[in-house]
């Protein structure tokens, strides 16, 4: 006949189902054990005969059922009002976890909070000045919260300034056609047609050429979502134009993103950008 004992040992106290000290052990089979702190518990089974005694040694790793915030933070450092804002937070804690982002101006009503650890704060229309991001992580266990200031520049006045046309892209150079719903990233700025690096948008002509079905196009920030408006739009083996200001990457890349979205199986079209200026601070 075996006798099976648990000594259960960790750092702190505990409790058992009945009175416990550091270093208690149990002759139950399944003996229930309440820690009040989170980390690595070592829980030893111990089986013994008339022959002698063998045992193991198992750690048991107990998570903090409490929310806790684990990073927040924000891209660029320096938005200007009328940007779009990326957010990015963690949190940790028993599942599942809510997520969620409060911006605020600084002595001024809440705007509408953004669901989610990483997304998207449009500033459109939105005064420069000192706001607040609070950054929430909340489950059944409780809610914490950080808070993080950030301050919306003035948008910079702008200046034009003409080049001579310069193709920027085209697929016809390239192996493969624009295949659909594949976002492509486009390089604005340096390359051959004399863009600074410091230049905010493009005045550009985006050509859609032999598109196999229907459909729409997309050119916009490389560091944005993609916008819920087209920049243009064509039927079936048309090739149509269109003239755009585009905007360029707020991450100083100085990246443009395209995607066409084209109806039909394994969809298809060329693209080509040409520009004929940009704008500058």
């Amino acid at each position: 006949m075996l006798r099976a004992q648990y000594a259960i040992a960790l750092a702190g106290a505990f409790l058992l189902a009945a009175p416990a000290v550091q270093g208690a052990t149990s002759n139950q089979q399944s003996p229930t054990v309440t820690f009040p702190t989170s980390g690595a518990k070592q829980v030893t089974l111990r089986a013994c005969n008339f022959l002698g005694c063998t045992e193991t040694t198992q750690t048991v790793t107990l998570l903090d059922p409490r929310p806790l915030v684990g990073t927040a933070g924000f891209t660029p450092a320096l938005p200007e009002a009328g940007q779009m804002v990326r957010l990015t937070g963690t949190g940790t804690g028993k599942p599942p976890l809510t997520l969620s982002w409060q911006p605020a101006p600084v002595a001024g009503s809440p705007l509408a909070a953004i669901n989610g650890g990483a997304v998207w704060w449009n500033t459109a229309g939105l005064a420069a000045g000192p706001y607040t991001l609070t950054f929430q992580v909340q489950n059944t266990a409780g809610s914490v919260n950080t808070v993080l200031p950030i301050t919306l520049a003035a948008a910079s006045v702008l200046d034009f300034y003409t080049i001579d046309p310069c193709r920027i892209y085209d697929s016809r150079l390239g192996v493969v056609p624009v295949l659909s719903g594949v976002a492509l990233t486009i390089q604005g700025t340096g390359g051959n047609c004399g863009v600074p690096a410091g230049a905010r948008a493009l005045a550009a002509n985006i050509t859609v050429i032999a598109p196999t079905g229907a459909g729409y196009g997309s050119v916009y920030p490389g560091n944005y979502p993609p916008p819920a408006t087209a920049t243009l739009t064509f039927g079936a083996g048309q090739t149509r134009s269109n003239n755009a200001i585009l905007p360029l990457a707020t991450d100083g890349s100085g990246a443009l993103t395209a995607i066409l979205l084209i109806n039909g199986s394994n969809a298809f079209a060329d693209l080509s950008i040409d520009v004929s200026g940009y704008f500058l601070p």
